[in-house]
């Protein structure tokens, strides 16, 4: 599926083939990416999958130029900007289904671990929006420094600053709430 992309040349062919991957197969491989990041900003796959279909629609509205090479970059903040919009519109709904229950586990340790993952929950989503994005382009999805800076329209220094400033601020917030 290309969602209304297609190649505008033979060199945005090449690129797709060199990567090993053929245009349609290219254009998949970023759904899925941009997807997994949105659920990260989320918190439900369903309105993960609207959000990128809807970043795809931009795009194609747009059109933003595949070739470019800021493209995946664009895509992915489209995609942040649309989920944060998101955030500020709905609640996320209980993490509590989605967490497999261990054997080892017991009842009282799985209720402590979704307890200690709906904390750390809420206190990801109370990050300055900058943070929030940045913190999860770079643990999360394994982004280096450069591409979220390129993502997020930063200095390289300003995303590192966003990455250590949301880790310290969810260090204290998560130390804080142990100590309770």
């Amino acid at each position: 599926m290309t969602y209304g992309l297609e190649p505008l040349d033979d060199r945005d062919l090449r690129d797709s083939l060199r990567s090993g991957m053929s245009f349609p197969a290219a254009l998949e491989d970023l759904r899925r990416r941009l997807v997994r990041y949105a659920v990260k900003l989320v918190w439900n796959r369903a309105d993960a999958e609207e959000i990128v279909q809807d970043a795809f629609q931009i795009a194609v509205t747009k059109k933003i130029a595949i070739r470019d090479d800021q493209f995946d970059a664009w895509m992915f903040r489209t995609a942040g900007n649309l989920c944060l919009n998101h955030r500020r519109k709905h609640r996320p709904e209980s993490l509590g289904d989605w967490i497999a229950a261990s054997e080892a586990r017991t009842p009282i340790e799985s209720a402590m671990e979704v307890e200690r993952l709906e904390r750390l929950r809420v206190c990801i989503s109370e990050l300055p929006p900058q943070q929030r994005i940045a913190l999860t382009l770079r643990w999360i999805e394994q982004f280096d420094y450069r591409d979220v800076a390129k993502i997020m329209e930063l200095t390289e220094s300003a995303a590192r600053a966003h990455v250590h400033q949301a880790r310290r601020h969810l260090a204290d917030a998560m130390g804080s709430h142990d100590d309770a």
